[in-house]
């Protein structure tokens, strides 16, 4: 299975029991699709760059998850379908390790060298 990150703003007018039952909602989602949530991280009420529908100010929310691949496209229909939910990104999970630059021992000596 794939790991996905999906990170969700939720209208900033939602109090802290309704935007718990739509993490929660979110979270069902993905299981009854057969996914597996991993982690999930609350990032509270954040400023926004622009203006969506009238607001300033959205919930944030990211979700790591891994399902199959049919699971990103179903969740993003959803999305668009709840009226509390003013943007979604779905992207690859990519581990930190990952996108960290490689850097050989050869490549460090060489260098020294050279500054020398």
């Amino acid at each position: 299975m794939t790991k996905y990150e999906t990170t969700f703003i939720l209208d900033p007018g939602l109090d802290e029991t309704r935007v718990n039952e739509e993490v929660e909602k979110v979270s069902q989602w993905i299981k009854g699709l057969g996914g597996e949530v991993l982690e999930v991280q609350r990032w509270g009420k954040r400023r926004l760059a622009y203006e969506i529908n009238r607001r300033r100010d959205g919930v944030y929310t990211l979700m790591l998850y891994q399902g199959p691949g049919p699971i990103v496209k179903e969740l993003e229909r959803r999305f668009r379908l709840n009226e509390s939910v003013l943007r979604s990104l779905t992207v690859l999970h990519v581990p930190p390790e990952l996108t960290q630059p490689q850097v050989d021992a050869e490549t460090v000596a060489a260098a020294e060298e050279a500054d020398e």
